[in-house]
């Protein structure tokens, strides 16, 4: 049985065209169905002048990444600080009874590739179809009856395994939340997590799943964009009516995101981004480089038990050539009888990498596009993310913004991990998080808001429990997405029939 949707209002369907009073959205569900209504506005409040007194040390946010994690919490007044997870690399072996995370996996994935899983990020709520499979990867991918994608790898006891991207990802965060506890000293409840802000709403689901998996009690997200800015302005004086750029080119993908400052609020202009484009595709140009060279002049053909060796390599050459103008690549690490070396110069790479550059060039331009900004309009461009250090991207944010001010922080790699854990601060000390929300409809008590109120807690999350009937109500807002059971909806009001289907999704309890 789907869903049936109806709305109430004051007044007939000719009078939609006013603005409304108090729009209410009823929802009837059948027992067995349980779903989450998500409403985002594109207003976000810098989270500023925060009741630390209540916060404590219960705020955490997770950089879940493509190539590595990051985790920060709140350890005292105004005080966020990393955990210490050396910047946890996202990778995954089943080569032990206990699954292992992080550096430890990495460590022993020359003796154990057939055992470990890593770029998860880049897997997780897509469909087999749509995947184009990494040479570097050193586990199998399939596909289940229905095109989702099912990764294949060896256990312990050297038996072929089958486990869904979500499993996978649910592990790398158990360890984290693991870790996190330990640091703290306590057992933590909520967390907010952060997803590439082009991630759909499949693999933000499957995200949520991972978590609620991992045991975590309430899970919120958050666009990797917005986090990064929460991080960089949380203690900054920032001009009023600024338009800014971010920047985010991490491991496996890339944000660019402009915004506004407008009375402490971030106002999302437009936003671009590309889930296959990161720090891991230069990785990858390397390895491509370099296993033709490999094969071609040293007729050393063996690759595949190395592979994720020379993608460590490619990785720690394409950071050394950031610093340095050229690298010599050792090719006895490859074969002992050969003792020879393959220089590459900074230029050289950057020439191999001129494909992906045009690509962060064609992203750039649309976010610019999509509202019709003219570059010499951006006052400040922030750069997040460890891509960001290339020479290559500082000097193709040059040409474009000439003029135009680079801030970067000291560890990019920590802001956004760090801007979540702000924002986990603003819900604990805003009451706003979910087990308040879910009381609210255990009580039956219909939320009823003004548009400042909604626009100062920025994402109205809250699951129905299952049952017969449920309503929430709301009045005008920007922008409006609503989950169902069955289906998605988009909308720029609240009038349900101003609103157009997008698609569908099973939500069964």
């Amino acid at each position: 049985m789907n869903p049936s949707f109806s709305q109430n209002k004051n007044n007939d369907s000719e009078a939609s065209t006013e603005q409304p009073s108090d729009i209410r959205l009823r929802i009837v569900c059948p027992e067995n169905i349980g779903f989450t209504a998500l409403i985002i506005i594109s207003d976000w409040n810098i989270p500023k002048n925060l009741n630390w007194d209540k916060i404590k040390d219960d705020a955490i946010g997770i950089d879940l990444g493509t190539t590595r994690c990051c985790c920060a919490v709140s350890r005292s007044k105004c005080v966020i600080e990393t955990v210490a997870l050396d910047n946890l690399p996202s990778f995954v072996g089943y080569d032990e009874e206990n699954v292992k995370c992080g550096q430890i996996v990495v460590d022993r994935i020359n003796n154990y590739s057939r055992s470990t899983v890593f770029d998860v990020k880049r897997i997780i709520g897509r469909k087999f179809s749509d995947i184009t499979v990494d040479p570097s990867w050193t586990f199998s991918l399939k596909s289940d009856n229905y095109d989702n994608p099912m990764i294949e790898t060896t256990n312990h006891c050297g038996n072929l395994i089958t486990l869904s991207p979500s499993q996978v990802s649910a592990s790398l965060l158990k360890h984290i939340k693991t870790k996190s506890e330990e640091f703290q000293g306590k057992k933590l409840k909520n967390v907010v997590v952060t997803v590439p802000a082009v991630f759909t709403d499949r693999q933000c689901q499957e995200t949520i799943d991972a978590a609620v998996n991992a045991g975590w009690e309430s899970v919120t997200l958050l666009p990797e964009p917005v986090a990064a800015a929460f991080s960089y302005f949380f203690d900054r004086e920032i001009p009023n009516s600024s338009t800014l750029l971010l920047f985010d080119l991490g491991g496996g993908a890339l944000d660019v995101c402009i915004f506004k400052i407008i009375d402490d609020k971030i106002k999302i202009l437009s936003n671009s981004g590309d889930c296959h484009i990161g720090g891991r595709d230069f990785d990858n140009v390397l390895f491509e480089y370099f296993s033709e060279k490999l094969e071609n002049e040293f007729n050393i053909n063996n690759i595949d038990k190395k592979k994720y060796k020379l993608l460590s390599k490619c990785q720690e050459i394409k950071e050394s050539l950031s610093a340095v103008n050229d690298y010599s690549f050792d090719v006895s690490d490859f074969d002992t009888t050969k003792d020879s070396f393959i220089k590459i110069t900074r230029e050289k790479f950057e020439h191999l990498s001129h494909d992906l550059m045009e690509k962060i060039k064609t992203i750039i331009n649309t976010a610019l596009n999509d509202k019709d900004i003219q570059p010499n309009e951006i006052n400040s461009i922030l750069l997040v993310g460890g891509g960001s250090r290339m020479p290559m991207i500082e000097n193709l944010l040059s040409n474009i913004f000439p003029n135009v001010k680079h801030q970067i922080e000291i560890n990019p790699d920590e802001a956004v991990a760090k801007g979540a854990a702000y924002f986990s601060c603003y819900l604990i000390s805003n009451q706003v998080m979910k087990d308040e929300i879910q009381q609210d409809l255990e009580d039956k008590e219909i939320l009823d808001e003004s548009p400042s109120e909604f626009r100062d807690k920025n994402v109205f999350l809250k699951d129905i429990k299952q049952g017969p009937d449920e309503v929430a109500s709301n009045r005008t807002m920007e922008s409006t997405i609503v989950i169902f059971p069955h289906g998605l909806i988009e909308g720029e009001t609240t009038l349900i029939g101003n609103h157009w289907l997008l698609g569908f999704r099973g939500c069964l309890k």
